[in-house]
């Protein structure tokens, strides 16, 4: 074991591929991790999917084999890695709750890292609520990976939400942001804001168009395929997709992945697919079965600050992107073709479907650097980097 250990706030650990969970299945390989599953940051709503959700949580709470990693993770046998699932309420509202959470957190996460001999550890959080976890196993360090504007998260308590990261960027000892936007505006009390963008699997991805990799069983039916990677949530422009859905009939918009509700009632037609979730594994094949990347997201304040995972995901795989012109992606134009408006939209997909269907080499210069082993090491300087400054007088907050 690796000097510093690692305790982590973040999504479920097997649950999907998320930014940190990439990190860590490289840093975990040397550096032993304690893993706490948290819960996010908006409130239970009373439908079957967030029943489903909390049935979830509570079996992984109550018995601990079910929180430990599963599905592709759980092949990641040489991973010094430890999951834990602190019985935990979804509120962070009124005081007494979050207090509640808060010690269950202290009380489960403390007594796994003395069995585990983790001892002064950094702390990593990917959430706002991850600031109760200052303190823990001895840590003088706390690091706030940040992936996304969370105050402005749809469905989330954007008071309590904003409250906790305020709390949390006066105790940080460094921000680690995806975006530029989030490093602009999330900055610490001492230490820094520094840039991080996502990484890719340039050669897992780029599989997509291998012509060995055979296409995701369903979606092609003989004409063009408009496709859309990852979760359907409100970050989706509807109005958007249907205006090239309904300008274009002779073409399919195809969604592979899950949704955040009910699929919105506006996404309907006979050219508008839906197919559930693959494992990462599965990812090329969704898209060798992509003749156009899609990436049609509102302009809003939530999405200035997102640099979309799928975005090198979708570049590595060598297939035509079109997106709308959120900052992030602007920087990959002309490799991106930007369109906000149907009418531009239509234009910019024909065109993509008209030229190579292969742009593998065309962004091999783009991708240079960009690797999940890359930015893994990366993280591991900087949240060194932040251990060795913690003595750093605080600044006046702006």
């Amino acid at each position: 074991m690796a000097d510093p250990s690692f305790i982590v706030f973040g999504d479920d650990w097997g649950a999907h591929p998320s930014s940190v969970q990439h990190l860590f299945k490289r840093i975990a390989r040397t550096h032993r991790t304690l893993w706490v599953n948290t819960l996010g940051l908006r409130p239970p709503r009373l439908d079957r999917r967030d029943a489903a959700r909390v049935v979830r949580k509570l079996r992984g709470m109550l018995s601990p084999a079910a929180a430990q990693p599963t599905g592709d993770s759980s092949r990641d046998l040489d991973l010094d890695l430890h999951v834990v699932a602190p019985p935990m309420l979804p509120w962070m509202r009124p005081a007494a709750l979050r207090l509640a959470n808060r010690e269950s957190v202290r009380l489960v996460v403390n007594r796994a890292a003395a069995r585990l001999g983790v001892r002064d550890p950094i702390v990593v959080t990917t959430v706002p609520n991850g600031v109760d976890g200052r303190g823990l196993a001895g840590s003088c360090c706390l690091v706030y990976y940040c992936v996304d504007d969370f105050t402005n998260w749809p469905g989330v308590d954007r008071v309590a939400a904003t409250n906790l990261e305020r709390e949390l960027l006066s105790d940080c000892d460094a921000v680690l942001a995806t975006s530029q936007n989030l490093a602009d505006t999330r900055c610490p009390r001492r230490g820094e804001a520094s840039l991080l963008p996502h990484g890719v699997d340039v050669e897992h991805l780029a599989r997509a168009c291998d012509p060995a990799t055979a296409a995701l069983p369903g979606v092609r039916r003989g004409r063009p395929v408009l496709g859309y990677l990852g979760l359907v949530d409100a970050r989706l422009d509807v109005a958007l997709v249907m205006g090239v859905a309904r300008a274009r009939p002779d073409w399919d918009v195809v969604f592979v992945g899950p949704t955040d509700t009910a699929p919105d009632p506006r996404l309907r037609g006979d050219n508008v697919r839906f197919f559930p979730a693959v494992s990462y594994a599965r990812l090329p094949e969704a898209m060798a079965a992509f003749d156009v990347a899609l990436l049609p997201y509102v302009q809003s304040e939530l999405t200035r600050s997102i640099n979309p995972l799928k975005l090198r995901e979708y570049l590595a795989s060598g297939r035509p992107i079109v997106a709308t012109s959120l900052p992030e992606v602007a920087r990959y134009a002309p490799e991106v073709s930007l369109a906000d408006t149907t009418a531009d939209m239509v234009t910019a997909i024909a065109a993509a479907l008209a030229g190579p269907a292969d742009r593998r080499a065309a962004r091999a210069a783009l991708l240079v650097g960009e690797t999940w082993d890359d930015r893994a090491r990366t993280f591991l300087d900087r949240c060194l980097a932040a251990r060795s400054g913690v003595a750093q007088p605080l600044r006046d907050p702006v």
